[in-house]
């Protein structure tokens, strides 16, 4: 396989909504794998008051489990088991319903772009009921969870999903970096061919420190991270 075709990326400049960078073949919705959790949180809050439960995962990805967890950690560690008992929770209709809110035509796959500005979107309902939980997991996920490889505060989310390409792997990791944590002016999307997600978000990193270094002459436009 081409090397090239081996990483997609798509990255968008949240101070004007344009986008900065496309490296990916024309193609239409994608499963999306774990990078559906936040909104599938979402949704669940939206059913039971804005308040999430604690679960004990005794296994999923994690053959030994990740204990008991709140919503923050599950997001950090993109716990299965915990998503699992929410997803039960949580009428069909209204998750499709809660995924139309953001630009999604379904729970489990999405157009490249349309899921890049669900999250944008997500971040910029902060103030609302429920999401404030939701970002904070996305942000120890890039602290202490399955994006820690990115070496930056940030929000980010990560998740492996079946392989769409000509050659297929048993999976390809994907990965949602908004950055930088403090006052997001970046957000991209990565797909990485046959690797986990966790391996895939180094690719968003490298991504945003490229443009980071190439704006440094640019106008005050694009306000420099703090």
């Amino acid at each position: 396989m081409n090397l090239l075709l081996l990483v997609s990326l798509l990255e968008i400049d949240l101070t004007t909504g344009q986008e900065v960078r496309r490296q990916w073949e024309p193609e239409k919705a994608i499963p999306v794998g774990s990078l559906s959790k936040p909104f599938l949180a979402f949704a669940y809050a939206q059913r039971h008051g804005f308040s999430f439960p604690k679960i004990r995962c005794h296994g999923c990805w994690k053959p030994g489990g990740h204990g008991e967890l709140d919503i923050v950690r599950a997001l950090a560690l993109s716990c299965n088991r915990y998503f699992d008992v929410l997803r039960s929770q949580v009428p069909e209709e209204h998750l499709q319903a809660v995924v139309q809110q953001f630009g999604l035509h379904h729970p489990e796959r999405a157009e490249p772009e349309q899921l890049l500005h669900a999250y944008i979107e997500l971040y910029r309902r902060a103030e609302e009921p429920g999401v404030a939980s939701i970002l904070q997991g996305m942000r120890q996920a890039a602290r202490y969870g399955t994006a820690q490889a990115l070496g930056e505060d940030a929000y980010a989310k990560t998740g492996t999903a079946p392989c769409t390409h000509q050659k297929r792997a048993p999976g390809d990791g994907l990965a949602v970096v908004l950055y930088p944590a403090s006052q997001p002016r970046r957000a991209v999307l990565v797909r990485v061919h046959g690797v986990p997600g966790s391996v895939a978000v180094r690719s968003a990193i490298k991504s945003l420190r490229s443009q980071s270094s190439t704006c440094r002459g640019c106008s005050s436009r694009t306000p420099q991270p703090k």
